[in-house]
């Protein structure tokens, strides 16, 4: 069973992204609201390890890229560094993807995190505490609601891990 603390991170999630409409504009980078969502459900597959990457992304996650998590994740989602490189498995790059099927898609991702529990084995980082794992998608998640005008005085009161 996932803490007290996660489920509010997946329901705010939850209600950022209903929050979404298919006209909100992007108030930096390029993606639009569609590929928005689609991303941030690529990243949840990718950290629940339903993305494969090559080893060697291992090998640099456990050592330098747990400083970059650490870095991060003390770091206000609206304050994290913007247009940072993404990698390619979970970057989006077609324009014509449909808004109610990538929120519909990224609603049922971020709900199946209530069902994490115990160790989770991430693919770059290793093992990691569902709590930590559910910190780190509600962090991403929220640095790209705030992208598109949600969430913004919620992320005050970001918890610490």
């Amino acid at each position: 069973m996932i803490k007290r603390e996660s489920k509010a991170l997946i329901e705010e999630l939850l209600k950022g992204i209903n929050a979404l409409k298919p006209d909100d504009k992007g108030a930096w980078g390029k993606m639009n609201v569609s590929e928005m969502l689609l991303h941030s459900s690529r990243f949840i597959d990718l950290y629940l390890g339903e993305i494969s990457v090559p080893s060697w992304y291992k090998i640099f996650g456990v050592s330098i890229g747990r400083l970059f998590l650490w870095y991060v994740s003390k770091l206000d989602p609206i304050k994290t560094p913007r247009n940072l490189r993404t990698d390619k498995r979970i970057k989006v790059s077609d324009t014509t993807f449909n808004f109610v099927e990538n929120k519909a898609l990224l609603l049922k991702n971020v709900s199946r995190l209530n069902q994490l529990n115990g160790i989770v084995n991430h693919p770059i980082y290793g093992r990691m505490t569902s709590e930590k794992i559910i910190f780190l998608i509600w962090h991403h998640t929220s640095h790209h609601l705030n992208q598109f005008g949600i969430n913004k005085k919620e992320q005050n009161k970001k918890p610490t891990h």
